[in-house]
């Protein structure tokens, strides 16, 4: 390591991320999500509606509102649409 490197640490300058550090938060943010709320969402990215996705998944409209509900919890996001867009799954 040179010296620079090892002053910046001992100084407590944090370096930035290594790739493989960010992958490491891509994998982590991928499993804050059930899989029946990661198929809510494809199902709502598709154009299904709760109803429809109810009905696919053999759950009631309650469990279906309360896993989107989940999952924007787990995600941080205001709207459904904003969940959609951290998971990389909107338009």
């Amino acid at each position: 390591m040179p010296s620079t490197e090892i002053s910046r640490l001992a100084s407590g300058t944090k370096l930035p991320p290594t790739a493989a550090q960010l992958g490491a938060i891509f994998v982590i943010k991928e499993w804050i999500l059930s899989p029946l709320e990661k198929t809510c969402l494809r199902w709502i990215s598709r154009g299904r509606t709760v109803a429809e996705i109810a009905l696919l998944e053999g759950k009631s409209v309650a469990d279906i509102e309360s896993c989107l509900q989940s999952a924007l919890i787990a995600l941080d996001a205001k709207s459904i649409a904003e969940a959609l867009q951290k998971m990389n799954l909107s338009d």
